[in-house]
C-alpha cells in the first residue's frame, strides 16, 4: 500500500519517474509601491522532471498573501504560471518580504517558496485606496427633462429623462447605490429601478444650506416624494463625490466608473475653479473629488496641487488598473450618461 501511493506520486526508487519542479526565478523584487496598491506577480513554474507534478497545498506568509492556483497538476515539460498577489494596505513605511510556498511531489524540492520583496511607500494625504472609493461611490441621477437639468442640477448628475429611463435600465451597474432626484418623476424612478433589483433611493429634503454648494445653474427645487426609500440631502451633502477621469477617450468608453466625467489633464484647474473650497463648506458638508487614470500617476499631481487650492482631491492608488486587480470589471460601465469628449458642467 505505502509503496503504491509512493509510485503515484513519483517518489519511486531509482529507475522510477519522478517530478521535478523548476522556477526561473522565484524571487521578484517590486522596488517601491504605495500603500494601498495591490500588486500581482506571475512565477514562471515547469515541471521538468519524467513524471506528474502534483501543487498543493499552498501556506503563505500572511493573509495579506493569496495565490489562486488555476491547475495543480503538471505532465513532464508542462509549464504553469503561477499569480502571487500582495495586498499593501497597512504596510505603509516597511520593507516587506511575503513569500508562498507551494507543496509539490518533487522529491528534492517538497516545498517552492517564491518571494515579493520591496518597500511599501506610506499614502499621502492625497491619496487613497481603491477600497475607499467602492464604500463611497454612488451615482446620482437626474430623471428630469434635459431642459430642466440645463437650468440646473448637482454636480456630477446623471441625467436620464424618465420618459427613457426604461431604455437605460440594462445599463444601470448592479450593486452600486443610485440616488435619484426629479421632481414628481422621482418615485415612479426609483421604483423601476428597485423592480430590476437596483439600490435606487429617493433623494429628499431642502437643497439649501446642504447641496447648495454642489448646484451648477439655477438653485433646483426641493427634493419631495414619499413611498420609496429616500436618502436625505444632508447625509448626501456630508458624503458628496465626483469622479473625473484622466483616460483618453478610448480608454474611458471602453469602461469607465459611473457617473465619472472625461477631463484633460490641461482643464482641470479651471474646471475645479467652480468647486467650493474646503474652508468654506457649512459645518456637516464635505465632498471628495476623485481623480482616476489608469496607472494613478498622472492623477497623483492633478490631486496635489488640487490640494494646494484649497479643493479635496484625492487620486486614486494605482489608478484603475489597481481597481481591476481588485475588483475586475466591478462597476466599469459604457459611460452611457455622457458625450465622449471633454468635460463640462
Amino acid at each position: 500500500m505505502v509503496l503504491g501511493i509512493l509510485l503515484a506520486l513519483g517518489l519511486g526508487g531509482p529507475g522510477q519517474a519522478t517530478a521535478k519542479v523548476e522556477v526561473s526565478n522565484p524571487v521578484h523584487e517590486f522596488g517601491e509601491i504605495v500603500e494601498g496598491e495591490l500588486l500581482c506577480w506571475d512565477f514562471d513554474l515547469e515541471n521538468v522532471g519524467t513524471a506528474e507534478l502534483v501543487l498543493g497545498p499552498v501556506a503563505t506568509s500572511c493573509a495579506c498573501t493569496y495565490v489562486p492556483l488555476a491547475r495543480d497538476r503538471l505532465s513532464p515539460g508542462e509549464r504553469l504560471w503561477i499569480r502571487v498577489c500582495f495586498d499593501s494596505s497597512g504596510y505603509g513605511g516597511k520593507h516587506v518580504e511575503e513569500t508562498a510556498s507551494i507543496r509539490t511531489n518533487d522529491p528534492a524540492f517538497p516545498w517552492v517558496r517564491l518571494v515579493l520583496r520591496g518597500y511599501v511607500q506610506p499614502a499621502a494625504p492625497h491619496q487613497a485606496p481603491a477600497k475607499a472609493l467602492l464604500s463611497s461611490l454612488y451615482l446620482l441621477l437626474d430623471v428630469r427633462r434635459p431642459e430642466e437639468h440645463a437650468q440646473g442640477h448637482l454636480w456630477g448628475a446623471v441625467n436620464v429623462p424618465w420618459c427613457e429611463l426604461p431604455e437605460f435600465l440594462a445599463l444601470f451597474p448592479r450593486g452600486l447605490p443610485i440616488f435619484v432626484y426629479g421632481g414628481e418623476e422621482g418615485p415612479q424612478a426609483v421604483a423601476l429601478l428597485r423592480s430590476q433589483g437596483l439600490l435606487a433611493r429617493l433623494l429628499v429634503g431642502e437643497v439649501h444650506p446642504w447641496l447648495e454648494p454642489f448646484v451648477v445653474g439655477e438653485l433646483p427645487p426641493s427634493f419631495q416624494g414619499e413611498g420609496v426609500p429616500v436618502i436625505q440631502a444632508k447625509d448626501l451633502a456630508g458624503r458628496y463625490a465626483l469622479v473625473w477621469d484622466f483616460r483618453p477617450t478610448e480608454a474611458f468608453v471602453q469602461g469607465a466608473l459611473p457617473g465619472a466625467i472625461r477631463v484633460s489633464p490641461d482643464s482641470v484647474l479651471v474646471l475645479a475653479s467652480a468647486l467650493p473650497l474646503l474652508d468654506g463648506l457649512p459645518e456637516g458638508v464635505r465632498y471628495r473629488v476623485w481623480l482616476v487614470d489608469e496607472d494613478g500617476k498622472g492623477a497623483d499631481g492633478a490631486a496635489q496641487a488640487l490640494r494646494q487650492q484649497g479643493v479635496p482631491a484625492v487620486s486614486l492608488v494605482g489608478g484603475l488598473r489597481n481597481w481591476r486587480a481588485r475588483y475586475g470589471p466591478t462597476w466599469l460601465v459604457f459611460p452611457f450618461w455622457t458625450k465622449v469628449g471633454e468635460a463640462s458642467e
